[in-house]
């Protein structure tokens, strides 16, 4: 495979980052979402929803612009305090099948658009295997899938799953789906792997990404975001407090760091001794610490609030 960057160029805060995605690559996730021969992204967001769910084009948008509300009350049901009431939440929350193609048809910004640069690491890497780990409603598997790259769609909501199902069915393009509750991913068998708005949802991050590490043949490529927050009650679902334990180890688990944009990170698998696992541990721990400090804030060890 193909790469860039070296360990020695990571460390830049974060701060490589562009802020405002160009029309082409804003395109190219667009017509990730469209419908085929539909341009107007919100018509083929409510049309598809229609579609999908048999509802009217009313209700639908409706559900849509009230989608978060439903999501919030569903959490606050009953305490959401390990993985087994977090699988619960996930499995049967079908307000985020609304919400998520809403937001892919950037009804809500332009944030979504950067996942189309998931398809120029695909390239650059010349990935043929990729896995969208917490895929969601597949809307990454088909700009993946459209690449004729083969596609596997990972999740632990059946809600979710059927909605990813039947999107790239529409669009006929073949792929694999792994239900997370019940089947493990297998080793080594991507080399090309994205975890996007997936960290801040999980029960253990770091032990996510040692999983996503498995997953990937040696010389694979990871794309995560990293996106951590304050407690926030209309979103109590967000669960990452902290980038900093992450930051911290991501290298030491096997990775070499390939660049940083926007909010996300790029990471390729590579073979390190234990010995120097434990030598970049201790250097990424030092220089994260520093680096939390002179922003003024104090590195918390902790990646999500403990009740």
């Amino acid at each position: 495979m193909a790469g860039a960057g070296t360990d020695s160029m990571e460390f830049d805060g974060g701060l490589n980052m562009g802020r405002t995605p160009s029309p082409e690559l804003r395109e190219r996730w667009l017509a990730a979402t469209r419908l085929p021969g539909v341009e107007d992204a919100r018509e083929s967001c409510l049309l598809e929803l229609s579609e999908y769910t048999e509802e009217h084009r009313e209700v639908v948008e409706q559900r849509c612009e009230r989608a978060v509300d439903e999501q919030r009350d569903l959490w606050y049901e009953r305490a959401r305090d390990d993985e087994a009431s977090l699988t619960d939440f996930y499995n049967g929350c079908d307000a985020y099948v609304y919400e998520l193609l809403w937001w892919h048809a950037l009804q809500q910004g332009d944030a979504p658009v950067w996942n189309a640069r998931i398809l120029d690491i695909a390239r650059q890497f010349q990935s043929k295997r990729y896995l969208d780990f917490g895929g969601g409603i597949g809307t990454n598997g088909i700009l993946i899938g459209r690449e004729g790259i083969d596609v596997t769609i990972a999740d632990i909501s059946d809600v979710l799953q059927k909605c990813a199902r039947w999107r790239l069915a529409r669009r006929e393009i073949p792929a694999q789906f792994i239900d997370l509750k019940t089947t493990p991913l297998v080793e080594g068998a991507y080399d090309l792997i994205s975890a996007v708005d997936v960290l801040e949802h999980v029960a253990d991050p770091l032990e996510t990404l040692r999983t996503l590490h498995g997953a990937l043949a040696p010389g694979g490529v990871l794309v995560f975001d990293l996106i951590a927050s304050k407690p926030d009650p209309e979103r109590p679902f967000h669960l990452l407090r902290s980038k900093f334990p992450i930051r911290s180890t991501v290298r030491g688990l096997g990775f070499r760091h390939v660049e940083s944009f926007q909010k996300y990170e790029v990471y390729q698998r590579i073979v390190r001794s234990p010995l120097s696992r434990s030598f970049v541990r201790t250097w990424d721990v030092t220089r994260w610490r520093l680096y939390y400090l002179a922003q003024g804030e104090w590195p918390r060890s902790r990646v999500r609030s403990q009740k």
